[in-house]
């Protein structure tokens, strides 16, 4: 039956909404679609063994935010009452606020660090991050590239492409003399989509003797870049943080060689034994929809959706729903992202105050060859991570969750 006063649940539905972008998508690739299909399928999954409560878990509303209309779905979702929850995956995360003040359930593609922080009722695949804040990751692939002068590059119009650029700038500069790596060029004001190419930075790049690129960048900024080095003549290995797009790596052939990407969860290439991750293979397969990066972070959201109402019980609400989770001191999502501690990582690290961080630094780094990629590390245990314990120069550990 129906729970009285619970908004999106009927006797035999527990409704979601679901807001992206599918209109007007600068990057033109494939996001609330993509998306659409990892939560479907875990639902699907889910259903198949009976639901949830004796319930099936249901899309309700499926809001193309149209890229600026973000607020405006939000609104709607929150005035319409229909909808137990939401998922969100955008580019202008304008609404998540007001989702977050009307106290609704919300699980993201979390690209935003500003709209995600403090904010207590959201819950991305990964937490609230500083985006300042030096990491050893990028670091270390410099370093095992062989490289020994770095560049940076970021876009000007973006405050989080310019942030990232630095702060990988900053990264570089201060584990410099444990990885034999400086700095050798940095740009943080690029126009975005590069529609002037990038000849003459690339020229310099060269004529400072780097060998390896790290961009805060789109996938399509990248390859531009790939191909004017191409053009140029210029080695230097690049670090792709937005690349994880197996059709788009493929097509390339072997413009990426020997560069590397990171995906925010366990990459398709692992091979861990993750009940969870084998699961979101053979529904997908099931279901004639292709692997991607949106489709598994859909496919984690709705897992954290899933297991926060287990959690409660039958007898559930948005607020105790809300409360299971934030109850979480180390939620990997089944093993498929690094531990989160949710009573503590919805406040932001800042460069003076690591003590909302994540207890581990992990990246599951790749190497692209020849349009496919493998793991850096063993695929048996594809993390490679450092314990935030202490911010200083170390050798990392391999890592697998979740087992």
């Amino acid at each position: 039956m129906a729970l009285e006063g619970v908004p999106g649940v009927t006797d035999t539905e527990i409704r979601f909404a679901v807001i992206g972008i599918r209109s007007n998508n600068p990057l033109g690739t494939c996001i609330l679609d993509c998306y659409l299909d990892g939560i479907r399928s875990y639902f699907e999954y889910r259903n198949a063994e009976g639901g949830l409560f004796g319930r099936e878990l249901v899309v309700h509303e499926e809001l193309d935010d149209e890229l600026l209309q973000n607020q405006v779905r939000a609104l709607e979702v929150i005035a319409g009452e229909d909808s137990f929850a939401a998922f969100s995956a955008t580019l202008v995360a304008s609404g998540w606020g007001d989702l977050d003040e009307a106290a609704i359930p919300t699980y993201v593609w979390n690209i935003h660090a500003t709209e995600s922080a403090n904010r207590f009722n959201i819950f991305g695949h990964i937490p609230a991050m500083c985006a300042e804040c030096t990491q050893r990751h990028v670091p270390y692939l410099a370093k095992i590239s062989g490289a020994t002068k770095a560049a940076s590059l970021g876009y000007g119009i973006s405050e989080n492409s310019k942030v990232c650029a630095q702060s990988v700038a900053a990264s570089i500069d201060r584990y410099s003399a444990d990885i034999g790596v400086e700095m050798g060029y940095f740009n943080d004001d690029m126009d975005y989509g590069l529609p002037n190419g990038i000849a003459p930075e690339v020229t310099a790049m060269m004529e400072a003797g780097v060998d390896f690129v790290s961009t805060c960048m789109d996938l399509n900024g990248m390859k531009t870049m790939a191909q004017e080095m191409k053009r140029q003549g210029m080695e230097a290995v690049l670090y792709h943080p937005n690349t994880y797009n197996h059709p788009f790596v493929a097509e390339a052939g072997d413009l990426f060689d020997g560069d590397y990407v990171a995906p925010q969860f366990e990459p398709f290439e692992a091979d861990s034994g993750n009940e969870l991750a084998a699961a979101f293979q053979v529904q997908m397969a099931s279901e004639e929809r292709e692997l991607s990066e949106l489709a598994m972070i859909g496919w984690i959201n709705a897992h954290t959706a899933f297991e926060a109402l287990l959690g409660v019980g039958p007898e559930f609400a948005r607020a105790s729903v809300i409360a299971e989770m934030n109850g979480r001191t180390s939620w990997d999502a089944g093993g498929l992202i690094v531990p989160i501690d949710w009573t503590r990582q919805h406040v932001p690290t800042t460069p003076d105050d690591q003590s909302n961080g994540y207890l581990l630094e992990c990246a599951a780094s790749l190497r692209m060859s020849g349009g496919a990629m493998e793991t850096v590390a063993d695929p048996a245990t594809p993390w490679i991570c450092w314990d935030n314990a202490d911010q200083a120069w170390s050798e990392p550990q391999q890592v697998s969750f979740g087992g």
